[in-house]
């Protein structure tokens, strides 16, 4: 009679749990699978200079969406291999380039790019020849060349009586006395924050410098990269 009893509230409450299931409602599935659009993307480049970058940066073959800095799919490159495969993984990239990008996947600065749209079957392919992707080689053309030069060129009274130009910069630099600053230097390799370089940058205006350059280096991650540079002991090659 005990037995059959237990039997009976056992299967009472089996019944009462089923109900309670069934008062939730169904149970959402969430797929996790990523969605790829079967194309890929195809690097030929011979590269050099991949190993001055210091940690906080990769060289990546990425795609970008239009109008978004940060990369969807990116793949690191390690060594000067001349042929380099990446997966689309997005419809929404736009452009396939060769970068640097940090340690959130922001474009720091572009070597080569192509459209995403230029397909020749299910490939986008990318030609980049011999690229130069040395660290302070990018500083020099994305910065000293493109910016700096305008004011610290050829002439004949470079303003502070410093030069800029490709192939003169880095001796003006590194561990050069800073003519304004008593005992200074303008850069010291390991010390951005004792370097005149990135006082200027910042816009020190303790550092005597007449002229404000923060408004002409306005992205904070190219002075960032400038500081990175100097604090992993400003390499040339």
């Amino acid at each position: 009679m005990r037995m059959r009893r237990n039997k009976l509230i056992f299967a009472a409450l089996l019944a009462s749990l089923t109900l309670l299931g069934c008062d939730e409602g169904d149970i959402e599935e969430h797929d996790e699978r990523v969605q790829t659009s079967g194309k890929i993307a195809k690097l030929t480049a011979h590269i050099t200079g991949i190993d001055s970058w210091s940690s906080q940066y990769s060289i990546v073959l990425a795609g970008f969406a239009e109008g978004n800095s940060n990369a969807i799919v990116q793949k690191r490159l390690l060594d000067s291999d001349e042929v380099t495969t990446l997966s689309l993984t997005s419809d929404d990239i736009a452009t396939i380039e060769l970068c640097v990008t940090n340690r959130l996947r922001e474009r720091i600065a572009t070597f080569a790019t192509v459209s995403a749209q230029q397909l020749q079957g299910d490939t986008v392919y990318l030609d980049a020849g011999n690229v130069d992707l040395g660290m302070y080689k990018t500083i020099q053309d994305l910065v000293f060349t493109g910016t700096c030069a305008r004011c610290h060129g050829l002439g004949a009274t470079p303003a502070g009586d410093l030069t800029l130009v490709e192939g003169q910069s880095y001796a003006q630099l590194v561990n050069h006395p800073a003519r304004i600053e008593a005992g200074g230097m303008r850069v010291v390799p390991g010390s951005a924050a004792t370097s005149l370089l990135h006082k200027v940058i910042h816009g020190d205006s303790e550092a005597g410098v007449r002229f404000d350059h923060s408004n002409m280096i306005k992205e904070q991650n190219t002075i960032t990269l400038i500081d990175n540079w100097i604090n992993n002991g400003a390499a040339e090659d």
